[in-house]
């Protein structure tokens, strides 16, 4: 059986213990990513951890490391941060955060946005950001028709022509 669910279905765990009440052995499989990581998943997987399932992780692609080792930035270091906030003060508090741990550590920042708002964040990023020699990379739609990766700093992207990024998944890194 293929049983499809998502970050809002909540009934996925009770379907998912009668299997395991049963011994069932399944798999978790993510659309786009690595399951367990910016993905539903987890809650599958640290159920199958309560009731003592020989957990095998088997990578496809993941947008995130993808995205990491074509953007030129440090690769030895980086945290992936999930969603940002959405309030814009907040969201300003966050990114300003996050510049100071990169002019610190020099750790890669990463993140990623719903499509719908890809353009917001990047507009924030570039109002916010106070480095301009920090280096934006926007990953666009990584391994799909519309696949565009482009790493630039914060003074270049300023400068380039209106960014109109289209509502595809994309993932965003900050660093040096």
């Amino acid at each position: 059986d293929i049983v499809e669910f998502d970050k809002n279905g909540g009934s996925h765990l009770s379907y998912i213990s009668k299997w395991i009440k049963r011994g069932i052995d399944f798999g978790v499989i993510s659309e786009s990513g690595l399951p367990g990581v910016a993905d539903p998943g987890t809650d599958i997987v640290r159920l199958a951890h309560q009731a003592g399932y020989n957990i095998s992780p088997l990578s496809g692609p993941s947008s995130i490391t993808l995205a990491l080792s074509a953007s030129g930035m440090n690769g030895n270091s980086f945290a992936f941060n999930g969603y940002l906030p959405i309030k814009d003060g907040d969201l300003k508090s966050k990114l300003q955060y996050l510049e100071g741990v990169i002019k610190k550590t020099g750790q890669t920042q990463i993140f990623i946005e719903t499509p719908y708002r890809n353009n917001r964040i990047v507009g924030s990023i570039l109002k916010n950001i106070k480095d301009q020699q920090l280096n934006l990379c926007i990953a666009v739609d990584i391994s799909g028709k519309e696949e565009s990766i482009k790493t630039k700093t914060i003074a270049h992207w300023k400068n380039s022509a209106a960014i109109q990024l289209p509502k595809l998944p994309a993932i965003f890194l900050l660093g040096n």
